[in-house]
């Protein structure tokens, strides 16, 4: 598998681990620990703020990780 492909797959697993993280907590938070969010705001805040900015950060990550262990010695 070429070494850019690897890149591009681990900054989208980065992606899509990054966006499920918030939805996650915000699912467990209301369901599991009682915090209460009548109106909504904080699912819209995990899923469009915190959502993007992680997933962006830990696309971020994953794929700088890739490319130095893949890098040529």
């Amino acid at each position: 598998m070429p070494r850019f492909l690897k890149i591009l797959l681990a900054f989208l697993s980065g992606l899509i681990v990054g966006e499920a993280v918030p939805i996650v907590w915000y699912i467990v938070a209301t369901n599991y620990f009682g915090l209460l969010d009548r109106d909504g705001g904080g699912a819209m805040g995990a899923i469009f703020i915190m959502g993007p900015l992680l997933a962006l950060l830990l696309g971020t990550i994953a794929a700088t990780v890739v490319a130095v262990k893949t890098r040529a010695a």
